[in-house]
């Protein structure tokens, strides 16, 4: 399958109650890895000054404190993404390798196993 012209890995499997599923790799892209702010290290003085700010030039980060998206650290790598039919969603991880080639079986304990997420966007039926 193609996106936005890069290959997609995705595959539609069926499930032994009969159930049509679709299946896909999500990588972010541009996902927030920082835990905090990096301006100091943990643990130094710097974390122990009270005073007042001493840095007087101008803040040279190029964006400063915009809406970020924070993913967990199990996340970071990517997640197979799962859904049924009947519009359920779940999330797997970590990715298990090899999956884009699996056979039904093997694809339908990985659903089992993955995490029931709550969908967000419009339904199929509204689109």
């Amino acid at each position: 399958m193609i996106y936005g012209g890069t290959t997609v890995a995705y595959k539609i499997f069926e499930g032994p109650n009969g159930v049509k599923w679709e299946v896909w790799l999500v990588v972010p892209t541009e996902a927030e890895r920082r835990r905090g702010e990096r301006r100091v290290a943990h643990g130094s003085a710097a974390l122990r000054y009270s005073g007042p700010e001493r840095r007087a030039g101008p803040d040279r980060r190029t964006r400063v404190s915009s809406a970020r998206t924070v993913l967990s650290p199990d996340f970071e790598s990517g997640w197979l993404c799962f859904e049924s039919a009947q519009g359920e969603k779940r999330r797997l991880v970590p990715v298990p390798g090899g999956w884009d080639s699996a056979a039904n079986e093997e694809l339908w304990s990985w659903c089992e196993a993955a995490m029931v997420v709550n969908k967000c966007g419009p339904l199929r039926e509204e689109l």
